[in-house]
């Protein structure tokens, strides 16, 4: 008894201090999705909906939904819902649902950072938890890095072989692995000030929270960029993975990635 009543006090100095050094953003609150509610495959969109930010059934999505949650709530520039437009043009509908983003060929792709390769017979729609485990497993600190996720980039490829990824979207899985470096970072750098690759760091308990729940992790102290993210700021870690890609390869499995 003697050890628990000396421990309470320091506990809750402790979850205190927590709270005061993250205090909670003002965040709709998270739902998980029920058995009717459309998902697709990617991780933000699908936490938009979760946390209320885009319709929660997932259904009857537009880019500019999309355009909106994104400027509205994460505070990025409008460009970033760019894909969800090409996915509508292509797709030949305004309005879908977000399973409907699991269409091969427009923006779903192999190699992904959290769902197995799509085959007509296992679209691979969930995200895959022994995926998320290499993809943490790739830093040996509590981050994510820009030579931890190039490594992971360059893993992904081989595993995905025979299956080549194609040219075209090379530079959507270069973006999307920049994001997540960026996304659930303390801040994002601004491109103008030439951040160094040590400036993108994304915590593992907030990058495996976001992933393996699809919630935003606020109990880790992330919230949304104060400033304005823009299309800019991916290039510096873009051109910071590719050049880690390059040192690490040893296959030349990701020559298309060099240039």
């Amino acid at each position: 008894m003697h050890f628990f009543g000396s421990i309470l006090p320091f506990t809750a100095f402790a979850t205190a201090a927590c709270m005061a050094r993250f205090p909670k953003p003002h965040i709709q609150p998270w739902v998980p999705p029920g058995p009717d509610d459309s998902r697709g495959p990617c991780p933000m969109i699908n936490t938009l909906a979760n946390h209320g930010y885009l319709p929660h059934h997932g259904r009857n999505i537009t880019a500019s939904l999309i355009e909106h949650a994104f400027t509205s709530f994460l505070n990025v520039e409008a460009g970033f819902a760019d894909p969800a437009r090409d996915f509508a043009k292509a797709f030949g509908r305004d309005i879908f649902d977000l399973v409907d983003l699991n269409t091969p060929g427009i923006i779903q792709h192999i190699t992904s950072l959290t769902r197995d390769d799509y085959t007509p017979e296992h679209p691979h729609l969930i995200a895959n938890p022994l995926r998320i485990e290499s993809l943490l497993a790739d830093s040996d600190t509590p981050f994510l890095t820009v030579d931890s996720i190039a490594k992971t980039r360059l893993r992904l490829l081989q595993e995905s072989k025979p299956r080549v990824l194609p040219d075209n979207e090379v530079t959507f899985t270069l973006f999307e692995a920049a994001m997540t470096l960026t996304m659930m970072s303390d801040s994002s750098p601004n491109a103008d000030s030439n951040p160094p690759p040590s400036a993108y760091q994304g915590p593992k308990d907030r990058i495996r929270t976001w992933f393996e729940e699809e919630r935003f992790p606020t109990e880790f102290g992330w919230r949304p960029s104060k400033r304005t993210i823009r299309l800019a700021d991916m290039s510096p870690a873009i051109d910071a993975i590719v050049k880690s890609m390059a040192k690490q390869d040893h296959s030349g499995i990701a020559m298309k990635f060099h240039t």
